[in-house]
Order: structure tokens, then sequence, then C-alpha cells
């Protein structure tokens, strides 16, 4: 190879690692996740609703979801990429059935689980997105594996909605005359 086929060869690696450089950071901002603030409204057991949204967004991050990145809402500031959690606790539905020893021994022995519905609405660039709801028994409070549990499900089921969603604008055949 002659010197000046050699500097050639060395400048076009030289640029190509160049011009690779930016395509490759463009990549990796693609793949950072996405910021999404987590607040609460209505009755969740065993945490004041004010205090709700660290432990919702520490749930969430553990659920692993590797797509988005779970805080906190700040109340004070706007939030265009938010999941909005809304709980409700259903009313106990087995005062009229037939008791055979006291509720309160009941409560004692299968401890208190109440049955509560929760609803999550997701919200990106201030848009509504998709939402999921359920329903769960738990004990309600920061220690209770079935609230845990019902909350990664629900993180899940609205990512997998959210995934499935179809973003692209449809195709539009126009008639032939």
């Amino acid at each position: 190879m002659t010197y000046t086929a050699h500097t050639l060869a060395s400048l076009g690696l030289a640029g190509g690692l160049f011009l690779a450089s930016p395509i490759q950071a463009q990549g990796e901002l693609q793949r950072m996740p996405v910021i999404i603030a987590v607040q609460a409204t209505g009755e969740l057991p065993g945490f004041r609703i004010e205090d709700a949204s660290p432990y919702l967004a520490s749930q969430m991050v553990a659920a692993g979801v590797a797509a988005w990145r779970f805080v906190p809402r700040d109340m004070g500031t706007g939030a265009p990429n938010r999941i909005e959690w809304n709980f409700e606790v259903l009313p106990y539905a087995g005062g009229q059935v037939r008791q055979f020893f006291p509720m309160t021994g009941a409560k004692r022995m299968l401890g208190a689980h109440r049955l509560i519905a929760a609803q999550a609405k997701l919200y990106l660039g201030g848009q509504y997105q998709t939402m999921t709801i359920g329903q769960e028994a738990v004990q309600g409070g920061a220690n209770d594996p079935e609230l845990a549990a019902f909350l990664a499900r629900l993180t899940h089921t609205l990512e997998s909605g959210y995934q499935a969603t179809d973003l692209t604008p449809a195709l539009h055949k126009s008639a032939s005359p």
C-alpha cells in the first residue's frame, strides 16, 4: 500500500469513528429511561394518601420496567410524564354472613385484609396514553407483600398496555375513480 493510500485509509477510519460517535450518543439517549412522576389520590390502607407517592414510586421501580424511571411527584410542579393512581377501599361484603366465631378473632388469625380497587392512568408529554385497573385484598402498609405484588402487577400491565398501543398513523388508501 502506498503512503497516500495508507494515509487516506487512516483518515477514513478516523473519520468513520468520528462520524459514528454522534450516532452512538444518540442511541444512548434513546435508551435512557423516561422519568415518570407518581402521584396518588383516594384511600390506601396503611398510608396517609399524601405520603403514598414515595412508596408507590419505590414499588414501581422494584417492578423492573427498564424504559421508565419512577419518582414521587412534587405537587408544586407540573409533571407532563406522570402516573396518577387512584385507590378506593371497597366495602366489606361479609356483614350478613353467619359467623361461628367472633370477627375480631378471625382478623387476628387471618390478618385484617381489606379489598381495594386501584386505577393507574399514564400520561406522557401531558397527554393521556393508557390506563389499568385492578382489585386486591391487602393488609396495607409498607410491609405488606400482597400490596407490593399487586402494585408490581399493575405496573407491568400498564407498561404492556402502553407497548401494545399502536402510535403509527393509519395509512389511508384513496378510492380509485
